[in-house]
């Protein structure tokens, strides 16, 4: 029998101090500091000082971790971490939402290896109150923490690694954006056998309205509003450090240096084990994965062979001949 974590116990700022946020920063025009205003306030003006004083100081045992919350993803999880570590990801803090698969299995020569650190949570439609949990969780572990989920594949452009990328970034920046780059089903109804990486070579040919997902300082972190973003005490930015107001989707995010291959479709058969699933942010009863929502997703404009340079590393590491 597994044992929940209580994702719960995560202190939070009081009413006092949510207030005054909220009161001071309404006076604030610039939108973008008056998010940074209210979240400091949140947060604790001393509590922020001592944070941006020790950043920069501190070394941590990870320098790029991954989190994410899974239900029955067992099928697709070795491809996603073997893929992440050839990149630069050093651990993975797996959120196991209830699975009826073999999540476990799977993952347990990663937890033995002391990779995966495993929590198995229940509720439902709690991605934000885990996602928060896990940004406190790693606060003291690693330097940079990736929150995603297993259809999306961080991918560097210019950089070898996604240590690369950050290590050229100023370290006291709160929040990187990266924005998505939608992939199709490449013509599949039923699935394929083999990699994602390599079943799906369409995407869409103009993600300038797609969705973002973040890199985060855990220590700066204040709270979960979104998947796609959080309410941080320092600067958010995008690819080339540009201050960025934080918001789900944030217009005109380049993808020249790094991006998310976010494989959302996948065969129709995928789509429709989804819409079974539920949804991990709205719950079980969030009416999702819909033909209709297939059709709007299922963008095939232009071939990208991009993820081809890791394919006949990734098969040999995931015991594909």
């Amino acid at each position: 029998m597994i044992k929940p974590t209580n994702f719960l116990n995560v202190a939070r700022p009081s009413r006092i101090r949510k207030t005054m946020g909220h009161v001071v920063s309404s006076l604030v025009p610039n939108r973008c500091w008056r998010n940074r205003v209210r979240a400091i306030f949140q947060f604790g003006i001393w509590r922020t000082l001592a944070t941006f004083w020790r950043e920069g100081r501190e070394t941590f045992p990870y320098y790029f971790s991954i989190a994410a919350i899974i239900r029955d993803e067992g099928r697709y999880l070795r491809e996603w971490i073997e893929y992440h570590q050839m990149v630069g990801a050093e651990k993975f803090y797996i959120y196991d939402n209830q699975s009826t698969d073999n999540t476990r299995q799977i993952l347990k020569p990663y937890i033995d290896a002391g990779i995966v650190e495993y929590h198995y949570v229940v509720g439902d439609g709690i991605q934000h109150a885990v996602n928060l949990f896990a940004a406190r969780r790693a606060a003291h572990e690693t330097k940079w923490l990736a929150v995603i989920d297993l259809d999306e594949f961080i991918m560097p452009m210019r950089d070898a690694t996604v240590p690369q990328f950050l290590r050229q970034m100023n370290p006291r920046i709160a929040q990187i954006f990266i924005r998505w780059c939608l992939y199709g089903s490449s013509g599949h109804v039923a699935r394929p056998r083999g990699l994602v990486t390599q079943n799906y070579k369409y995407r869409k040919h103009d993600n300038s309205d797609q969705a973002n997902k973040m890199i985060v300082n855990p220590r700066m972190v204040v709270s979960c509003p979104s998947a796609h973003t959080f309410s941080v005490i320092g600067r958010s930015v995008d690819e080339t450090g540009r201050s960025v107001t934080p918001s789900p989707v944030i217009p005109g995010i380049p993808q020249d240096i790094i991006r998310i291959n976010h494989y959302r479709c996948k065969s129709w058969a995928d789509s429709q084990e989804k819409h079974i699933k539920g949804d991990a942010t709205f719950g079980r009863d969030y009416v999702r994965y819909t033909r209709a929502d297939f059709d709007r997703y299922d963008t095939n404009d232009v071939r990208d062979d991009s993820m081809d340079k890791y394919a006949d590393q990734l098969r040999r590491r995931c015991g594909i001949d």
